[in-house]
């Protein structure tokens, strides 16, 4: 069985003050700090997406079957699916004329993992 991380310790792995660079793609915690200066495409962009998901941005990139053998070694776990940051993903209530607005004590918080994935969030 894999290590799991929580997004929230994910999170604070961003290769900024000294820290690790971790990524997530398609689910798997990956420490890519010891890569950063070996990137074909520098190591800026893994530094853009240290702490968060880069699926999307890993994907569109369009990397060959070896650069996707060549990121096992660098696998550390996978995100835990249970994990306390892990709460679902608000979304827009559909208007209703008979049902009340939700406040925002009836809306449970996002994380600010799921706050970026909400948004669009993409690197190319």
């Amino acid at each position: 069985m894999s290590q799991l991380y929580d997004l929230s310790e994910i999170s604070q792995q961003n290769g900024k003050g000294g820290k690790p660079c971790w990524l997530i793609i398609k689910g798997n915690v990956y420490d890519v700090t010891k890569f950063l200066d070996d990137h074909p495409g520098g190591g800026e962009l893994l530094l853009e997406y240290g702490g968060k998901d880069a699926t999307k941005a890993f994907n569109k990139a369009g990397h060959s079957s070896d650069a996707e053998k060549d990121l096992k070694q660098y696998k550390i776990g996978e995100v835990n699916p249970t994990g306390s940051a892990a709460a679902p993903i608000q979304t827009q209530p559909k208007s209703n004329a008979n049902a009340s607005s939700p406040t925002s004590t009836d809306l449970p918080a996002a994380s600010p993992m799921e706050a970026k994935k909400s948004s669009g969030f993409c690197c190319c």
